[in-house]
C-alpha cells in the first residue's frame, strides 16, 4: 500500500515508466478550478495547467470537491520524513478529489464540494480517447444504501476537449492550453451500474491524449446527503 500510494499520481500518466525514489514534494487539496466554466463557456482557454504528477495536484481537475469527512490518518510505522513527508494526510484531504473518478477503483469517487446538489460543477477526465464509447459509473457506488443517500447525476453534458500543449517534467506530463470539441447531454438511469455514452464524431485523441469534461446538469436526490458523486469514467 504504501508503495502504490507513493507512486499513484505518476502511475496514472506514465505507465511502466521506471521511476526513482526522492523527496516528496506533494501538498494537501485545498480548492477547485473555476477556470474550467471558463473554457465551457468559451470554447477555448490558454494555459490552465493540469497535471496528476504529485499529491494534491487533483484538486485542479475539477470545479470543486468535497472536502475529506473522518478523522485523519495515524503515521504508519515504515513512515519516512524524507520520502513520505505528509503524504498519507495529503492523500485523505484528496478522498473526493477528481482523480477519484479515473483511479480505476469503483469504491472510490468524486464529489462535488459546493452547496447545494452541485449543478453546473464539472470534472475533466484523461481517457484513452474520447470519441469511443465512455463508460460512466454515477453516484457512490460502493453500497447501495450510500448510492442511495447521495445525489446521483441525471442529466449531463459531456464536453471532449483537447489539450494543444503537453510538457514533460520530472513529476510527470503538464497539459494546457485547451480546445472544446464537442459536447452532447445525456440523462443517466438512477442505476448502481455501468452506463456507456457515445459523443458526436469528432478526432478524439491527438499527441497529447484524449479528455472528457463531465458538467451536472440535474440530479436524481439523495435521501440523506445533498452531494452529487460520480465513481468512475473510462473507455
Amino acid at each position: 500500500m504504501r508503495t502504490f500510494l507513493r507512486f499513484l499520481f505518476l502511475g496514472l500518466f506514465l505507465g511502466g515508466s521506471t521511476l526513482t525514489a526522492q523527496a516528496y514534494e506533494g501538498h494537501p487539496c485545498k480548492k477547485g478550478n473555476p477556470q474550467i466554466r471558463t473554457l465551457l463557456k468559451n470554447g477555448k482557454i490558454q494555459g490552465m495547467p493540469l497535471n496528476l504528477g504529485i499529491t494534491g495536484d487533483a484538486e485542479m481537475w475539477a470545479t470543486s470537491f468535497l472536502p475529506a469527512e473522518g478523522e485523519m490518518p495515524e503515521r504508519p510505522e515504515d513512515y519516512d520524513v524524507e520520502l513520505d513527508g505528509n503524504m498519507d494526510r495529503d492523500d485523505f484531504s484528496c478522498s473526493f478529489a477528481a482523480f477519484r473518478a479515473f483511479d480505476k477503483n469503483q469504491e472510490t469517487a468524486w464529489s462535488e464540494g459546493v452547496k447545494g446538489p452541485g449543478i453546473g460543477e464539472a470534472l475533466v477526465v484523461k481517457l484513452e480517447d474520447s470519441s469511443k464509447p465512455i463508460k460512466i459509473r454515477p453516484g457512490f457506488a460502493i453500497s447501495e444504501a450510500l448510492f442511495k443517500q447521495n445525489n446521483r447525476p441525471r442529466k449531463i453534458r459531456v464536453y471532449a476537449v483537447a489539450a494543444m500543449q503537453s510538457n514533460a517534467t520530472q513529476i510527470g506530463l503538464i497539459y494546457s492550453d485547451w480546445k472544446v470539441l464537442t459536447s452532447k447531454e445525456f440523462e443517466l438511469k438512477d442505476l448502481n451500474d455501468w452506463q456507456t455514452v457515445q459523443l458526436p464524431r469528432h478526432n478524439g485523441s491527438n499527441a497529447h491524449g484524449g479528455f472528457v469534461i463531465i458538467e451536472i446538469l440535474s440530479v436524481y436526490a439523495g435521501s440523506k446527503y445533498d452531494d452529487t458523486l460520480i465513481s468512475e469514467v473510462m473507455n
